[in-house]
Formats: structure tokens, C-alpha cells, sequence
């Protein structure tokens, strides 16, 4: 169904852009105004994120005639709340993109691309949710929110991996969505047929927590080999992801039919069926063998030296508290009580682990499981899952049926 444009509509909403866009250059200008008194490389920042802000002021004018309900002809004159949160994002990205291809900021500093990053991911979060309390749910917010993810993706992996935080090979799965996208181009311009690919529950969660693990990189106290185990098995989820779409866009899987949904069936039981107890049970015995190593649990010392060094407030009882977080953490993930929420939390005290104690088996072990747990939950016998609830919906959506 072609738009219904009304040339004044059309001027309306291109001069909101104008303020849209006059609103990203105050801000990219005042925030290298700001980093030119701070840091020495304000002037590369200022030149690497111009580029990526004016893409994205093109990716909205570019869409502007899509800003109307599915199945509407009339364009909506505003952008609304959920696409004004998508905006922000479009602009976080680009002032991430400023910080590639120099030294990691020392100080505080170094906790800005993490903080602007997160800021797109909290966004990303509640962008469709405003729209759908404001009854402004647009084919051009829908754009944007895939245009927006795929460009944080590639900058955001581009950094951590210039920033060493992840191998090189991890750059395949920023380019993912662009590869993905130009096969589909080129197919349909070679006359190749390009079909259709049904929603996914779990293709909507894996990229979430695949957004949040890329904000978590950018922490200037992550280890690097922590975020190497987990971001190879964030990895192996979202590319197993996008090969299946692949397949299924060129027509080699079809959803509808038999074979696909028995190999569907299998591969759901084996995910979350038979794989989480057994995650379970590596928590629990990796647990026990990192609390035989410490020689005194309150306070663990390394903990307290660690605390000391990163002049936090209270060191001391911040490392009891982080090993109270880890024992009680623990146990409640092996009984499957909010499994995902404490298996989120337990990333902490291991990676403080990995920061004093190095590499070892049962910390790399540990963080593994407890990855794979916080994406595929904890399974059978679980005692207690409310958060499933919500890992199947969108932010104020109600229940509905979706295709795993």
C-alpha cells in the first residue's frame, strides 16, 4: 500500500527533522567542546563521528515518508515518543563512533563510550514500548530501530576490539546485518526469489542480551579474556541466528514444513530442555571450587586490595558484599530461583575473580555456564521463573504467540 503524502504533512515533519538535526549538531558540538578540555584527541573524535552522524541524519530523511501505522496511508505529521528515543540512540552511536582508532581515555573518562552506549541500549529498550502506549507504533520507527541496531553492532564491536577487549574475528558479527542485507539485495537483483522470515522470541532475546554484552565490553574493568568467553558464546547465538535466517530467506529451511519442525523441535529440547541442568550443575561445582581457593571468604582479600585500588568507598564491605552476592547467587541459580536475573549478577564477583586470581578453569568454566544460562534460562526443575514472562513480549505488550 503506496503513502498517502499531503505535501504540507510531508514539510511539517521535514522541518522536524530540521530541529532534529540542529538538536545532534548542539550536541556533538558541545561534547567536543567539552572532551577538547579533557582529552588530547578531541579533534580525532570530532572528524571519525562526523561521518556517522551525518548517516544517520540521512537514514531519518531518508525514511520520512514510512512515518504512518502499518497499514495507514496517512503519514503522521510528529515523530512521537518511541521514535524520539530511537533518535537518541541514532546520536549515541555516532558519539561512540568518535572514540575508534584512539587510546582507551584514562580515568573516568574511559567509562564515557560505555555510559553513551548503554544510554542506546536503555532506548532501545523503551522506544517501542512509548510508542505503543502513544498509539505511534511507525513503519519508519521500525527502520530506524534496524538501522540503529546494525550500525551500533559494527561500532561498538569495532571499538572493543580496537580497545582489545574482543579477538578481530568478532568484527564478522558487527558486519553481520550489512552482509545479511546486501544478500538479500543481491539475490533479488540477480531474480533470485528472497522469502519471507517469521518473528522469533528467541532472535528478539539474543540480540538483547548480545546489545547488552557489547555495552558490558566497554567497561574499562572487564578482563579481556572474560569478555572473549562470553562474547564467543553470545556470538554462536546470534550467528546461529542469522545463518538460520539466511536459510530460511533463500528458501533452503522452510518454516512451515516438517523437517524444519522437527529439527526445531529437537534443537528447543536440547536448549532448554536437557542444556540448563547440566549448566546448572557446572555453577555449582566451578562455585564450590572458587570458594575452596580463597583462605578466608570474609573479606576475601584480593578483593579488598582490588576495591582499594579503584579507590571505591568502603572497600571492605563492598568485597563482603560481592562475596555474599556470589554465594547467595549461586545457590539460587543451581535451584533455578530467577535464574536469569542472578546468573546477570553472578558476572561480577566472577569477574572479579578473573582481575585477581587470572585465568583459571573454574572462573572460565563458571563464566560459561553462566552465560549460557542467562540465555537459554534455567529449564526443568526449576523452582521459580517470573522473569520469563517478560523475555517473551515486548515492554507493555500483552501475551501473544510468537515463533521461537
Amino acid at each position: 500500500m503506496m503513502p498517502s503524502v499531503s505535501y504540507s504533512t510531508l514539510t511539517r515533519l521535514r522541518w522536524r527533522w530540521l530541529g532534529v538535526a540542529l538538536l545532534w549538531l548542539a550536541a556533538w558540538l558541545g561534547l567536543y567542546g567539552w572532551l577538547r578540555g579533557q582529552w588530547a584527541d578531541a579533534g580525532r573524535w570530532l572528524g571519525l563521528s562526523a561521518p556517522v552522524l551525518a548517516y544517520g541524519l540521512w537514514v531519518v530523511w531518508r525514511g520520512l515518508p514510512l512515518n504512518r501505522r502499518d497499514g495507514e496511508t496517512a503519514v503522521l505529521p510528529t515523530f512521537g515518543p518511541g521514535n524520539a528515543l530511537t533518535l537518541w540512540r541514532g546520536l549515541a552511536v555516532a558519539l561512540v563512533a568518535g572514540f575508534l582508532f584512539s587510546p582507551w581515555p584514562g580515568g573516568w573518562l574511559g567509562w564515557l563510550p560505555m555510559l553513551l552506549y548503554t544510554s542506546a541500549d536503555i532506548a532501545d529498550y523503551l522506544d517501542g514500548y512509548a510508542a505503543r502506549r502513544s498509539n505511534h507504533v511507525t513503519l519508519l520507527g521500525a527502520r530506524l530501530d534496524m538501522e540503529f541496531d546494525g550500525l551500533g553492532m559494527l561500532v561498538v564491536s569495532l571499538l572493543a576490539v580496537w580497545y582489545g577487549q574482543l579477538p578481530a574475528w568478532y568484527l564478522s558479527l558487527g558486519l553481520a546485518r550489512y552482509l545479511f542485507v546486501f544478500g538479500l539485495w543481491w539475490r533479488a537483483r540477480r531474480g533470485l526469489p528472497v522469502y519471507e522470515i517469521p518473528p522469533s522470541v528467541h532472535r528478539r532475546i539474543f540480540a538483547g542480551f548480545q546489545m547488552g554484552f557489547m555495552s558490558a565490553t566497554l567497561w574499562p574493568i572487564v578482563p579481556p579474556l572474560g569478555a572473549t568467553i562470553a562474547g564467543t558464546i553470545f556470538a554462536a547465538a546470534t550467528g546461529s541466528g542469522f545463518l538460520r535466517d539466511w536459510l530460511m530467506a533463500i528458501g533452503w529451511l522452510h518454516p512451515e514444513g516438517a523437517r524444519y519442525r522437527r529439527w526445531q523441535a529437537g534443537a528447543y529440547r536440547v536448549a532448554t530442555v536437557w542444556l540448563p541442568p547440566l549448566l546448572r550443575g557446572g555453577v555449582g561445582a566451578t562455585a564450590v571450587s572458587l570458594l575452596l581457593s580463597y583462605p578466608a571468604l570474609f573479606p576475601p582479600a584480593d578483593w579488598v586490595a582490588l576495591f582499594t585500588g579503584w579507590r571505591l568507598p568502603w572497600p571492605t564491605a563492598l568485597a563482603v558484599c560481592a562475596m555474599l552476592l556470589f554465594l547467595v547467587g549461586a545457590l539460587l541459580l543451581v535451584l533455578g530461583v530467577m535464574g536469569r536475573v542472578w546468573a546477570l549478577a553472578l558476572v561480577f564477583p566472577l569477574g572479579f575473580d578473573m582481575i585477581t586470581q587470572g585465568a583459571t578453569w573454574a572462573n572460565g568454566v563458571a563464566l560459561a555456564c553462566v552465560i549460557g544460562l542467562m540465555l537459554l534460562g534455567t529449564g526443568p526443575l526449576s523452582l521459580w521463573r517470573p522473569e520469563e514472562r517478560y523475555m517473551v513480549r515486548h515492554a507493555g505488550e500483552k501475551n501473544k504467540s510468537v515463533s521461537a
